[in-house]
């Protein structure tokens, strides 16, 4: 059966600060030959030392992987042979007019290195190497450049991604702030998740900063920040509550300051806050400490009474092996789980509390290997049900059911934040909409008009405000980026000032290749220098550029000037966002319930697909306690249980593929069906079809020869298993072995 152990298991990045130099060598590492080509299998290769991979030269013929011939190396927003020198340009560009302001001995960031490692081998290099580069894409968007390599000399295929730390327009830099490793993860762990990737990230992030004096101190047994941190270790393992851990540093001869949300520890002059030395040391982490040291402590105490009662009441009686048929009275066929349950079940009955005590259940009420033998039967009852609801039929079923479930939750949850983001805005502005429309019959009733009093700024001011509200996303962005480069196109509008669906209609365009009736901000051709584009916001009702006649408030008194205040502040606000007339407001107004009824939908989507996550892991966490004796026959029972384990390890041999094979055969006529135009578009798999791909290629390796990041050889391949009953015929297979074993045992069993 296949296994999914792939996943993220490592990511890092690295600030370059030494300039060019430290980007060209970075760049020679990242693009060594003899790393992002497949490992050879001879046992006597050799690998040369850092110091010639660094002066290694990238040799085009060198560089690509040997199955494909593909090379391993990509640019984003440039090209990777010539990445350090366009990097140091567009750092010179930024100097040009700019200077950093770094403290004396501070050096600048010229660029990071960012590393993300995958467990294992099994997943095909050029797909780690997409991903690398979707990394890229929604990390730098259109205003950074990278350089993606796929290294894959080593036991885990693993991208490193060199970003530049200066903007493409040489006004910004990269952000480097606390919580960016925090970011690098969570795109990491997104794309992981869209591509059936199990996400398994490193918790090394949890751990305080430490600096190098304070590394080289610690091994010297010097390191003041460790004697503290050991000393509240200690004033934990000896306490009971928060304020007893505060009384044993004192008594330690440390002085407490308490602040609001932190404490701050003085001793011999050294002032440190708890926060600085780690979650785990502050008031939530020592509280949450402190908890689990009772929990240890019960749980030992419990340990210690099952091993007493145990000497005392020794079970040595040994219970008969079990058999569960393939077949039940009807002839249907029982899956592999449904067995396993099954087995489970009548080996409870066949137990039935000979072992049981209720004074261990009262201890650990919610345990269930001290529970009784009618409340085990009734959560494997619940087992059995949650597998046929389900369709569960082995434990790799169950795997691939939580993945896939994984991967539809984790797309709905970023458009409900999407959502959410918009309807928070936008709300402003409806209640704007309201004030307006209540003042409006007063404004018209002192003889004014909404003309003498609005400011409309110029289109392009409106045009960033609605982008504002509706920002593109950063995968939209980058995939029109992408599009647009020597498509012929050109955008007559900057990125900033493009909703999501103004640049989704730029994109669809492009991809179809339309020539007339192009959206607003796209035009066929490229702009000619000094000639500005024609754009237009709406057609307002009342050109900006007229000038206003003055309104002497004066003339009115106090509560008309207020409500003539109250109404301009509202509907200056709504014209900056092109709001200047009914029609407009209305549209808005509209736009805002489909929201509000499509972000409810998603909610309630989400809703199921999470009660759905937590039942199957609770059945998949269920399934591996079931199986230990101790749930069994209970904690008190001593004899052999060697006939269970005999009887479990049995129903596994018997196993064919047959549960696996109807699993996927449901997947398959499941997928959603991809027309040709979107085919042609795509530039990778959809999710769907490769996590399919890679499921089946796991089991059938000789369907691994066709490209798993060309979208139409992986549609192909799939229509094809489709029209030519390929799960049928393996199904039929496995059944015909599944009935010559039953024969053979049956035989077998005749003759004795």
């Amino acid at each position: 059966m296949p296994t999914h152990a792939n996943g993220t298991v490592y990511g890092k990045y690295l600030k370059i600060k030494n300039g060019p130099q430290g980007v060209k060598n970075c760049s020679n590492y990242i693009n060594d030959p003899d790393k992002i080509m497949a490992p050879l299998q001879e046992p006597d290769r050799e690998v040369p030392h850092m110091e010639p991979a660094l002066r290694y030269i990238q040799n085009g013929p060198k560089t690509k992987n040997p199955t494909t011939g593909r090379p391993l190396v990509s640019g984003h927003n440039c090209s990777p042979d010539t990445a350090v020198q366009e990097f140091a340009l567009i750092e010179r560009l930024y100097h040009s007019h700019k200077t950093e302001k770094l403290a004396p001995g501070q050096t600048p960031n010229q660029a990071f290195h960012i590393i993300l490692s995958y467990k294992g081998t099994d997943t095909s290099p050029d797909f780690i190497h997409e991903m690398g580069r979707e990394f890229a894409r929604r990390l730098c968007g259109d205003e950074f450049q990278s350089v993606i390599a796929t290294h894959l000399n080593t036991g885990n295929f693993h991208n490193h991604i060199l970003v530049n730390a200066y903007a493409l327009d040489g006004r910004h830099k990269f952000k480097d702030s606390w919580h960016v490793y925090h970011h690098f993860r969570d795109i990491a762990n997104e794309i992981s998740l869209e591509y059936g990737l199990p996400v398994f990230v490193n918790e090394a992030w949890k751990n305080p900063y430490r600096s190098w004096k304070e590394v080289l101190s610690t091994e010297e047994g010097q390191s003041w920040k460790q004697d503290i941190t050991t000393h509240l270790e200690q004033a934990v393992a000896v306490s009971s509550s928060y304020e007893e851990v505060l009384t044993s540093m004192e008594q330690m001869g440390y002085e407490i300051q308490k602040n609001p949300r932190s404490i701050t520890f003085l001793k011999d002059g050294i002032r440190v806050r708890d926060s600085r030395l780690g979650s785990r040391f502050t008031r939530e982490g020592i509280c949450s400490s402190l908890e689990r040291q009772v929990q240890n402590h019960k749980r030992q105490k419990i340990v210690n009474e099952i091993s007493r009662m145990r000497k005392e009441n020794r079970q040595n009686k040994i219970y008969p092996r079990i058999f569960i048929p393939l077949y039940n009275q009807y002839g249907k066929r029982r899956s592999f789980l449904i067995r396993l349950l099954l087995l489970l079940r009548e080996s409870v009955r066949q137990a039935m509390d000979e072992a049981y005590d209720p004074s261990l259940e009262k201890a650990a009420p919610d345990n269930q290997f001290f529970m009784r033998a009618e409340k085990k039967l009734t959560f494997l009852e619940e087992a059995i049900a949650t597998a046929d609801r389900y369709h569960i039929t082995s434990p790799e079923v169950l795997d691939l059911k939580l993945r896939e479930l994984h991967a539809r939750h984790t797309p709905c949850l970023n458009n409900i934040s999407y959502l959410e983001d918009y309807l928070e805005h936008a709300a402003q502005l409806e209640k704007l909409l309201q004030t307006y429309r209540e003042l409006l019959p007063d404004i018209h009733a002192n003889n004014l008009s909404p003309e003498d009093i609005v400011f409309i700024p110029d289109s392009s001011h409106i045009q960033e405000n609605r982008a504002r509200l509706n920002p593109t996303r950063p995968k939209t962005r980058s995939d029109l980026f992408k599009a647009l480069h020597n498509s012929g196109y050109s955008l007559t509008r900057k990125f900033r000032t493009l909703t999501e669906q103004e640049a989704q209609q730029i994109l669809h365009a492009i991809r179809k290749h339309r020539t007339n009736n192009l959206p607003d901000g796209l035009i066929l051709g490229r702009i000619r220098q000094g000639v500005s584009p024609n754009t237009n916001v709406s057609n307002h009702v009342f050109s900006p550029k007229t000038k206003r006649p003055s309104i002497d408030l004066k003339n009115y008194d106090e509560a008309v000037k207020e409500k003539i205040l109250a109404f301009k502040a509202a509907a200056d606000t709504l014209a900056s966002y092109g709001l200047t007339d009914t029609e407009s407001m209305d549209i808005l107004l509209k736009e805002l319930s489909d929201k509000t009824e499509e972000l409810d939908t998603l909610k309630a989507d989400s809703q199921v697909l999470r009660t759905e996550i937590k039942t199957l892991f609770k059945l998949k966490q269920d399934i591996n306690r079931f199986q230990k004796a101790v749930f069994v026959y209970g904690p008190l029972y001593s004899g052999n249980a060697a006939n269970l384990k005999q009887s479990v390890e049995q129903l596994k041999n018997d196993t064919s593929r047959y549960d696996w094979l109807a699993a996927m055969k449901n997947r398959l006529e499941n997928l959603p069906e991809v027309s040709p135009s979107d085919l042609a578009s795509m530039e990778i798999p959809s999710p769907e079809e490769y996590r399919f791909l890679h499921d089946l290629a796991a089991l059938y390796p000789d369907l691994g020869s066709v490209n798993t990041v060309d979208p139409i050889q992986v549609h192909s391949l799939i229509a094809k298993l489709q029209s030519d009953g390929f799960f049928d015929r393996e199904m039929k297979k496995e059944w015909k072995k599944e009935q010559l074993s039953l024969q053979k045992k049956r035989g077998g069993n005749a003759g004795r």
